[in-house]
């Protein structure tokens, strides 16, 4: 099932790629969405191309009661974001996938950063949610995107409160 999201982040594109390479960052993503543990780790440099994976482990509460039986009580999403080096604007391109472990649900996709000023810019998202699940695979996708599209607008209150411990 097509996922499209736009994000507003409050800070200039360099910022927003840098922000994603922080182990302080995924700290606050873990608090902004109720994980239980988080832990990331970066490849290359966040100044050019570079992969950022992370780990999340999260209570399944919120989810559509009809996913809860695939996922239990908690769930753990392995994020893998691999970003180009920045182009001529300083924006840059990049792929995302969500694996929801010990499931056959997932999601990947194309990011790009668009710069917006100094002081911010859009993360343009355009992925697949699938559930390689016979027969019920469309419904468990359909009840599932919004609780991703949730998850994925909670990047913008993340990005929020990092911009600000980087002000104050």
């Amino acid at each position: 099932m097509k996922l499209r999201e736009t994000l507003s982040l409050p800070l200039a594109a360099a910022a927003a790629s840098a922000m994603y390479a922080d182990p302080a960052y995924t700290d606050i993503r873990r608090t902004t969405l109720g994980a239980t543990e988080a832990s990331s780790t970066v490849d290359g440099d966040a100044g050019g191309a570079h992969t950022v994976r992370t780990e999340l482990s999260m209570p399944t509460d919120r989810v559509p009661d009809m996913v809860r039986p695939f996922v239990g009580s908690s769930v753990t999403i392995r994020e893998t974001q691999e970003w180009s080096a920045p182009e001529a604007d300083g924006g840059r391109r990049g792929t995302m996938r969500l694996e929801v472990v010990g499931t056959p649900a997932g999601l990947s996709g194309s990011l790009r950063l668009v710069p917006g000023g100094d002081t911010e810019c859009r993360m343009e998202i355009d992925g697949d949610l699938v559930a390689k699940v016979p027969l019920l695979g469309p419904r468990l996708e359909k009840a599932a995107l919004p609780y991703v599209s949730t998850v994925l607008r909670a990047e913008e209150r993340s990005a929020r409160s990092y911009a600000e411990s980087r002000t104050s």
